[in-house]
């Protein structure tokens, strides 16, 4: 239940209930009696106290794109006087969920909130969660009804992917291959989605055999360019759904007697700072991840509030840089 139904109960307005559970208001006896009568008529329970040490749940370290996330967190948490731990899931559900309750039920972790980043997307880990536990999803939104009674902050998937295909179209690009990333995940749905949108608004044919579906994985980009290149009309582009990906191919491409982007445009997903250091310097979808962090911690600090869960979509940018170039020889 809300505060404002204990306010109701009480016969006080929604701010004296919310002032007196924060420690901001005196009130006599008789109306804090109403009150916590109020509460357990409702089944209201009282939002915890402030947050001091926030967990964050992330699937790995190895990745860099999960470090760079985990940096923006700890920057952002520091500025705040919040202390961070960091738990690596491994990204499997079992322990996904075996962190996040241990952490929500106080079993020895010290953590009084979690930011959660899964690699399942599966939101009936949540199961074992309290409900007025601060947990905000970041990154990679989960499915199922536990998840919505959850706040998310996250990228707007959808929209970078769009620009990244619609970008390679404007350079006469036709044959564009989409690496992309798992389908059990929202995000890489949401990215493919973009794509073939972009593809659609362009009334560009869609060719099945050029999309396909791996780990974010330096290997995956490499084994995925091998088979590509079999085709019998192989692309002139390839966007990529992580950089970590990107990365890969662009490793496997002289290998192949492929030079980037004469031969091959790559644009990557995530903007780490490894595509800046590959030659030539790699295009990619920046991830706005200093603004996650902050308002995901803000999140945290609203705690208790009585607002609806909502979903954060933040927008995304397109950086160019040396990895694309013009193809000529498009065919409509």
């Amino acid at each position: 239940m809300s505060i404002s139904a204990v306010a109701r109960e009480a016969g006080v307005s929604t701010s004296t209930v919310s002032r007196f559970l924060k420690g901001q208001l005196r009130i006599s006896a008789e109306t804090e009696a109403r009150i916590r009568a109020a509460m357990e008529a409702t089944g209201f329970a009282a939002p915890r106290s402030t947050v001091q040490h926030v967990a964050l749940v992330i699937p790995e370290l190895s990745n860099p794109y999960f470090a760079q996330l985990t940096q923006a967190v700890t920057d952002a948490a520091h500025h705040r006087d919040l202390e961070v731990s960091v738990l690596v899931s491994d990204g499997l559900e079992a322990r996904e969920q075996k962190i996040v309750a241990a952490c929500s039920q106080g079993r020895g972790l010290g953590a009084d909130a979690v930011l959660f980043v899964s690699m399942t997307g599966s939101g009936a880990l949540l199961a074992d969660v309290p409900e007025d536990f601060p947990l905000v999803v970041i990154d990679e939104k989960l499915d199922g009804p536990l998840a919505e009674a959850r706040p998310f902050v996250g990228a707007d998937n959808f929209e970078g992917a769009y620009q990244a295909t619609t970008y390679l179209l404007s350079q006469g690009h036709r044959r564009i291959a989409h690496l992309a990333g798992p389908g059990r995940l929202g995000s890489a749905r949401d990215r493919l989605k973009g794509h073939l949108q972009a593809l659609r608004d362009a009334h560009v044919d869609v060719d099945s055999r050029l999309v396909l579906e791996g780990t974010y994985t330096e290997s995956s980009g490499a084994s995925a360019l091998s088979r590509v290149l079999r085709l019998e009309d192989p692309p002139t582009a390839v966007f990529a759904a992580s950089d970590i990906v990107a990365v890969g191919l662009a490793a496997a491409a002289p290998m192949h007697g492929l030079r980037i982007p004469e031969d091959l445009s790559l644009i990557g997903f995530d903007g780490i700072e490894q595509g800046s250091w590959v030659t030539p310097r790699l295009s990619t979808v920046v991830q706005p991840l200093a603004e996650i962090a902050r308002q995901a911690l803000d999140l945290v600090a609203a705690a208790g509030a009585d607002e609806e869960p909502t979903a954060h979509l933040l927008p995304m940018e397109l950086k160019i840089a040396e990895s694309v170039g013009a193809n000529s020889t498009s065919r409509a």
